[in-house]
């Protein structure tokens, strides 16, 4: 079996960067599912809402799953499952077809990332350090690379199914060697014997995760589309205003560990999702693209530390709070865009950013679920 010798945080590392690339194909190939499945904008919503749905529906499974198999067990085979459904999508016939693999694949890949997550916060709670915001930026890192990748072989006529198959193979092996590397977690080992929490102390977890996906999949999907229709910018500048926001986060999760250990969790993201609020309602109130550019670059830079703290906190209090946590961030990233469009449709562009800048309040708000006494474990006696 393959193995990596670097060790436990090489193969973190790498396991999310291959998970940051499997995500982007869907949007970086996006003509060529329009072309091969004779999409309209109404089918492709349907795609996308099917593969949301996936994640948001994979919570029972996961739960299961990682307290009978344990993490890297999970992450083995769910990684070996998601690189053979990859390849095997471009293949799935008519529009049913495409929503039943997109289906399967939100739910697969919504398993490796509760997996790797998990073998990441049980390090840190070992180790006793933070890492969690380091390798959450290598998603990015992935996403990023996956996306010239991309380019790249759509440029040279590359068709989706060879490029899908060679993803899904390279997801695969990367995330078999990171399960053969890592620490065998053990099975139904999802929290350790002596910790225990509060019962429903992942709600407040799960619930600021949920509004960290919407703000999140709310810049992602309408960044470009305020500057192009409401500001009136080329293709070209409507495009920067995404890349602002994506190297922001990626540069503000690099140094998040850091900044977590000296402030707080709960001050950082406090302080991350007011200025969040702070800078999007100047941007909806200046219609001006330097004001915007900059709004969205801060944006990203203030939300950066908030899912891979989330993440840590849950991490530690066991499997099944991970997984709880986990699906309702995806129930945010699959509501947030359905809620973001009917108000754009209904009111306006600005009314969007202002919406935005609300949910950033509620974020700074829903920080006090990230204070110690709510998130350290508490002993008992054997």
């Amino acid at each position: 079996m393959l193995k990596y010798l670097a060790g436990p945080i090489w193969a973190m590392v790498t396991g999310f960067a291959a998970l940051g690339a499997v995500g982007s194909i869907l949007m970086t190939r996006q003509p060529e599912f329009y072309h091969r499945w004779a999409l309209d904008n109404v089918a492709w919503g349907w795609a996308l809402f099917s593969a949301g749905l996936g994640g948001v529906l994979a919570f029972p499974l996961n739960r299961w799953v990682l307290g009978r198999w344990g993490s890297r067990v999970m992450l083995h085979r769910f990684g070996t499952a998601g690189g053979v459904v990859l390849a095997a999508i471009p293949w799935l016939p008519g529009l049913p077809g495409l929503l039943a693999g997109l289906f399967a694949q939100g739910v697969i890949y919504n398993g490796v990332s509760v997996a790797i997550n998990h073998q990441a916060s049980q390090w840190e709670l070992k180790r006793g350090a933070r890492v969690m915001g380091r390798l959450h930026a290598t998603f990015f890192v992935g996403s990023v690379l996956s996306a010239l990748l991309s380019g790249l072989l759509a440029a040279l006529g590359i068709g989706l199914p060879l490029h899908m198959a060679a993803v899904g193979l390279a997801s695969a092996l990367i995330h078999r060697a990171a399960a053969a590397t890592l620490r065998d977690d053990g099975i139904g080992a999802a929290t350790p014997s002596a910790v225990h929490h509060a019962r429903g102390a992942w709600l407040g977890l799960g619930l600021l995760l949920c509004w960290c996906t919407v703000l999140e999949s709310g810049v992602m999907g309408w960044a470009s589309v305020y500057l192009s229709q409401r500001l009136h910018t080329g293709e070209s500048v409507a495009g920067i205003g995404l890349a602002l926001f994506s190297g922001a986060m990626a540069l503000g999760r690099l140094f998040s560990d850091a900044l977590v250990t000296r402030f707080g969790a709960r001050r950082l993201v406090h302080a991350g999702g007011s200025t969040c609020a702070a800078a999007l309602v100047v941007a909806a109130w200046a219609d001006a693209l330097p004001v915007a550019l900059t709004a969205f670059a801060v944006t990203g830079l203030g939300l950066a530390a908030a899912a891979p703290v989330v993440f840590s906190a849950a991490g530690r209090m066991g499997g099944e709070a991970l997984a709880r946590v986990a699906g309702l961030g995806a129930l945010g990233g699959l509501l947030g865009p359905l809620l973001l469009g009917r108000i754009a449709s209904l009111l306006s562009l600005d009314d969007v950013l202002l919406v935005l800048a609300l949910v950033s309040a509620v974020i700074a708000r829903q920080a006090d679920a990230l204070s110690e006494r709510r998130t350290k474990p508490c002993t008992v006696p054997a």
